[in-house]
């Protein structure tokens, strides 16, 4: 049975499958791939296989798990610095104190108390039970949708590695660059054209294009 999650919400542990899939889109595709030919089944994707990680541990393939879980470790060791820097929140309803919204102190998540606790989505105010025969209250625990998704917005994503296929576009888009002062100059401009924004464009990749691009020997650079 789900358990209950209030509108405008989500539970820590889908924070963290949505905070990933954001910060680490080339490692989770990578790994899409690596399991697809070790299942019998149909793949999962991303946010199934970050949440089988999550629940389900000992379902991941050997060779893949501990890629998946240093994703979610990387993940898990963001937030918690949001959380402690304030700029994320997390919530739990009901308690001693009232049936209404509470939230976590920053200060909770430099703790080692905090250890386990956003992966487990449970929350204890007093802390875990250290013998078997207590019992101690505990809560789920939840980000505000609105917050995560502002924070997110605002750092930016890694960008993909240009593909291969799009090599001869950018030879091509570099020619057209020839009326700029300098290499460095047509650089910046490859880089800010809208159809490479979204790449990686590393300066290996740049020299590759400019070879096949070769600039008047007579051409003075203009400083």
């Amino acid at each position: 049975m789900n358990e209950f999650c209030p509108d405008g919400y989500m539970p820590t542990r889908e924070a963290i499958v949505r905070a990933a899939e954001y910060w680490f889109p080339e490692r989770i595709a990578a790994l899409e791939r690596a399991e697809a030919p070790q299942s019998e089944t149909r793949a999962d994707d991303s946010s199934e296989a970050l949440a089988r990680a999550l629940s389900q541990p000992l379902g991941i393939p050997d060779a893949l798990r501990h890629e998946f879980h240093d994703i979610v470790n990387q993940t898990v060791h963001r937030l918690r610095n949001l959380l402690h820097q304030g700029e994320l929140t997390a919530y739990y309803f009901g308690g001693l104190f009232g049936d209404g919204r509470h939230a976590v102190s920053s200060g909770f998540w430099a703790t080692t108390a905090a250890d386990g606790v956003m992966e487990s989505g449970t929350y204890w105010p007093f802390g875990k039970p250290t013998r078997w025969y207590e019992s101690r209250p505990n809560y789920s625990l939840f980000l505000l949708q609105s917050e995560l998704d502002a924070l997110l917005s605002e750092q930016p994503a890694k960008k993909r590695p240009l593909p291969k296929a799009k090599m001869p576009e950018l030879v091509a888009a570099l020619r057209k660059l020839d009326d700029l002062p300098n290499r460095k100059a047509q650089f910046q401009a490859l880089c800010n054209m809208p159809e490479f924004r979204e790449f990686r464009i590393t300066n290996a990749l740049f020299r590759e294009a400019a070879r096949q691009t070769p600039r008047d020997p007579g051409r003075k650079s203009r400083r």
